[in-house]
């Protein structure tokens, strides 16, 4: 941890020579100036005893959209709220509407810190860690080695990161020194949480993890959300009638895959419209793409979007187009929720995901894609059977009852844990 740190943590009563102080816990943070309201230190008694500092949720997330990300938070925290467990989350910025008012709503202490920031950021974590107490803190997003993981644990709660990205072994000497400098860290860390088997193998082969200390959670979502919606009104708002229509929903970067999208649209049969939802920095180039490639009128750039499950209604096929080893895919499954046929590429968990249910085509190959694709337009009833598929499986798998249970059921197996080793 560089000096400046953990001089941050020291100064906090965190660190002393590597060591959590006994009077850490006695602090009281006084600087709540970015808590959207001011409550003392949090304490409930559950069905198994007094929990104190409650669960913490550490995001570097600006919650500002609708998203079934910000969706699974508002479940778990109605969860926790049932079972009387007091839960702080902390946000990149003050959330939007929603989720706020949903959060705020099932009794979540929200709270936001700067991570453009990272000194101030940690001052401000670690001094609320320090006052407060929390039994478990979570983190989302945020680098599993970063100091507000140790802050956290040196605090004496019990620690989670949430792995969303399918991280890349390094080889030659970088590497080994990314492994040696995991194995000295790892122990801040009591469970890795994998949002996939694709990821929790990369966890373990990258950062020499044990796999005892990773748990698979499964994304999930709000089946209701996708199910008897329409897409007219998207139709009406694109001017497009009865014309095809190939949606995708992602951040517009590299990445994603949606260069190679763009150049399969002049290769889309029946004048097909692609419908493509997500902010990013690839906008206005990809807008003077389309319109060297002469379809312009063709391809819809829709920005973020809060109706996602109307977009997805409104599609014939949904694609997925991702060109780096994907962790999850979350709108894999929001499309097969819609019970409209995917197309992805064969990238890190996609093509586990859709299993029987979908088309998978190799990375950056935009023939491959709109054949894909055109298959589909020509196949009504191939497109059909794809899409009761998809149905089918994410009811089976993906729901967000089953997401809550499997995150609740992992918070209790780790307090569980380190209750029976105290």
């Amino acid at each position: 941890m560089p000096e400046n740190e953990r001089g941050i943590l020291a100064r906090l009563g965190l660190w002393v020579d590597g060591q959590a102080t006994s009077q850490a816990g006695q602090r009281q943070a006084s600087d709540r100036c970015h808590s959207s309201r001011r409550a003392p230190p949090l304490r409930a008694a559950n069905a198994e005893g007094t929990l104190r500092g409650g669960i913490w949720i550490v995001l570097h997330l600006d919650a500002k959209k609708r998203g079934s990300g910000e969706q699974q938070l508002v479940a778990v925290a109605q969860r926790l709220q049932q079972e009387a467990i007091p839960t702080t989350m902390v946000f990149a910025a003050e959330p939007a509407p929603y989720p706020g008012r949903e959060l705020r709503a099932a009794g979540v202490d929200i709270r936001w810190v700067d991570y453009r920031q990272p000194g101030q950021a940690l001052g401000r974590l670690a001094k609320w860690f320090a006052a407060e107490r929390p039994a478990l803190a979570h983190f989302h997003f945020i680098d599993p080695y970063s100091p507000y993981v140790s802050a956290a644990k040196l605090s004496g709660a019990q620690v989670l990161v949430h792995d969303h990205l399918c991280p890349a072994v390094t080889a030659g000497l970088r590497g080994a020194l990314k492994r040696a400098r995991s194995i000295v860290l790892n122990s801040f860390v009591d469970v890795r949480v994998a949002v996939s088997r694709v990821v929790a193998e990369a966890v373990t082969r990258a950062y020499a993890v044990a796999p005892h200390r990773v748990a698979i959670v499964e994304n999930g979502i709000d089946l209701s959300r996708f199910r008897g919606v329409g897409g007219e009104s998207v139709r009406r708002e694109l001017a497009i009638g009865d014309a095809p229509l190939i949606v995708c929903v992602s951040r517009l970067d590299a990445e994603k895959g949606g260069e190679t999208l763009l150049r399969a649209v002049p290769h889309l049969a029946r004048g097909a419209h692609l419908g493509f939802a997500g902010e990013g920095p690839r906008l206005a180039e990809w807008k003077e793409l389309v319109a060297r490639l002469g379809v312009a009128d063709r391809v819809h750039f829709l920005g973020l979007r809060n109706d996602v499950e109307q977009l997805i209604a409104a599609a014939n096929v949904v694609v997925v187009p991702s060109e780096y080893e994907e962790a999850f895919g979350q709108v894999v499954v929001e499309g097969m929720a819609s019970a409209r046929p995917v197309v992805v590429t064969r990238s890190g968990a996609m093509p586990y995901l859709v299993g029987e249910a979908g088309i998978v085509v190799p990375k950056r190959d935009p023939v491959g894609i709109a054949a894909a694709v055109n298959r589909l337009l020509d196949d009504p009833d191939l497109a059909g059977r794809l899409g009761h598929l998809g149905r089918e499986r994410a009811e089976h798998r993906f729901g967000m009852e089953a997401y809550v249970e499997r995150m609740v059921g992992l918070y209790r197996q780790v307090l569980d844990a380190h209750k029976r080793a105290a």
